[in-house]
């Protein structure tokens, strides 16, 4: 009697692993076609950078990147063509993983990497947003190391097709239905229209003060896994033979000195192939709010500017 019902409780319990598998599949099926018809937005935008970027140029960074990279004057400037590859709130292991998949495919003759003065700052966010590469690791599979990042169990979650895109659900929809209104990027390239006000520049200008006073008191201990991401985006250049160009881009205050961004320079300075461009005490840009949208981005007309002076510097 009591092997009968064992039995039976086993059948059940396979029945059920069974349905759970079945719908498992189905629903990442779904979810996958739902992802990968997104016409316009981030994912997107991410989807080109992974599966057909193979552009003369490739740009690489955050949301600074994404607004300061004005890839056609680039193009026209220089005669090549050009994708910004940048990606809104990422860091170091994002560019780093880009760079990995654009190198599977294709050798680019210059690579632009956009630095921000705090990308050596301790932060687990910049491994936590990794969870943007979940859709991409079963057709990539050099993705997967990334994807370890966020945790140890991250590996064994793979197996789970929904999982790969529980994160992006309700933005997959929302660029999916609402696709027409979102703006067109320019290979990329997604200017900021807007002018940052007067008031909030002086109020910016306060706490930057404060900010940069506390922050030099402090001891800050370097994110050495990120230093570590950065070498190794550089020793890849140097071993395919690209030219990099490491760029602090325009700030709308000069930055002061600190041991992560004399660090972004000092390792630069190492490769032969690698130029370091730092913008961030030029007087062309410092205090002149009317060129910027916030505290952190260049608007239109400030990365216009930007594209044009950056495309004869590369040019020299």
């Amino acid at each position: 009697m009591q092997s009968a019902a064992l039995i039976k409780f086993f059948k059940k319990l396979v029945l059920f692993f069974v349905v759970v598998f079945i719908a498992d599949r189905a629903i990442g099926y779904l979810l996958h076609k739902l992802y990968f018809s997104v016409p316009k937005g981030q994912f997107a935008q991410t989807t080109y950078s992974i599966d057909s970027a193979n552009q003369d140029v490739i740009i690489l960074g955050s949301s600074r990147a994404i607004r300061h990279y004005n890839t056609s004057i680039l193009s026209d400037k220089l005669h090549l063509s050009c994708y910004n590859a940048g990606r809104d709130a990422q860091f170091l292991p994002y560019y780093s993983a880009i760079e990995d998949v654009v190198f599977a495919k294709h050798t680019p003759k210059l690579l632009i990497l956009d630095m921000n003065v705090w990308e050596f700052s301790p932060n687990s966010q910049k491994y936590d947003r990794l969870s943007i590469f979940l859709p991409y690791v079963q057709n990539h599979p050099e993705l997967v190391p990334y994807i370890e990042e966020m945790g140890k169990w991250e590996k064994l979650k793979l197996y789970c097709h929904t999982y790969l895109y529980n994160s992006t659900l309700f933005i997959a929809m929302h660029d999916f239905l609402l696709g027409g209104s979102l703006p067109k990027d320019e290979n990329g390239y997604l200017p900021l229209d807007r002018q940052m006000s007067k008031h909030d520049f002086d109020n910016y200008e306060q706490k930057k003060k404060l900010y940069d006073a506390k922050r030099a008191q402090e001891h800050i201990v370097l994110d050495q896994k990120a230093v570590k991401y950065f070498e190794s985006m550089l020793d890849k250049a140097r071993a395919k033979n690209v030219k990099v160009y490491v760029i602090i881009s325009p700030t709308i205050l000069s930055e002061p000195e600190t041991e992560e961004k004399k660090l972004i320079g000092t390792i630069a300075q190492r490769y032969p192939n690698v130029t370091f461009l730092d913008y961030t005490h030029d007087t062309r840009y410092n205090n002149l709010y009317q060129k910027f949208a916030d505290e952190f981005h260049l608007n239109k007309e400030g990365a216009e500017e930007y594209s044009k002076q950056l495309a004869d510097t590369l040019k020299l």
